[in-house]
């Protein structure tokens, strides 16, 4: 079974099942979380690129306007409103390219932004990750343990002559089981 893939083989454990169900779930609301940064850091990059072509427009236009304004400027005598004309225009482009300038720095931090959120996302998503693969790991070691145990105290007692109670002469308090679940507490690991 994949770590967080769907699968037909879930444990028999009620309690484990539960908690595989769980971490199933935050893995698919992680993933889920990381698609729509990595849609949103995408869409950034589109009006980013847009706005860097909006101001080399808006540049050739000012470039333009500036030529035509110095031949206005020539034909002064011959055409006084043609050249005031095309001193408005080149303010308005002017006016422009500011504008224009301003908003692709906008979007500049605002890419930068969407960046170090993917890259953040991607971090914890990654640490998420590691910490619920450890934790199926210490519970399915659990589980094994306690299984190994039930199996090893009915194998004994069905053997001959030994107590039912699974305590051997000469065996530790707890027998296997208490072996396995005093390994598992040695261990540091949260007993679920």
């Amino acid at each position: 079974m994949g770590l967080f893939g769907k699968s037909d083989t879930f444990s028999d454990n009620p309690e484990i099942r539960q908690v595989e169900k769980i971490i199933a779930k935050e893995s698919r609301e992680d993933q889920k979380n990381l698609d729509h940064t990595i849609k949103d850091l995408s869409s950034a990059e589109k009006a980013h690129n847009k706005s860097i072509k909006a101001v080399d427009k808006a540049h050739h236009q000012l470039d333009k306007a500036v030529e035509k304004e110095h031949k206005a400027a020539k034909a002064l005598n011959r055409a006084a409103h043609t050249h005031d004309s095309a001193i408005s225009n080149e303010q308005s482009a002017e006016k422009t390219v500011e504008i224009k300038k301003q908003h692709e720095a906008r979007l500049e931090q605002d890419l930068e932004q969407k960046r170090r959120q993917l890259d953040e996302l991607q971090q914890r998503k990654a640490h998420n990750d590691q910490v619920r693969e450890t934790k199926l790991s210490q519970i399915h070691a659990q589980a094994a343990a306690a299984a190994d145990a039930r199996r090893s105290s009915f194998d004994r007692a069905s053997v001959g002559g030994a107590p039912a109670s699974g305590a051997a002469p000469g065996a530790a308090p707890g027998g296997a089981a208490g072996a396995a679940n005093a390994g598992a507490g040695a261990g540091g690991a949260p007993s679920v």
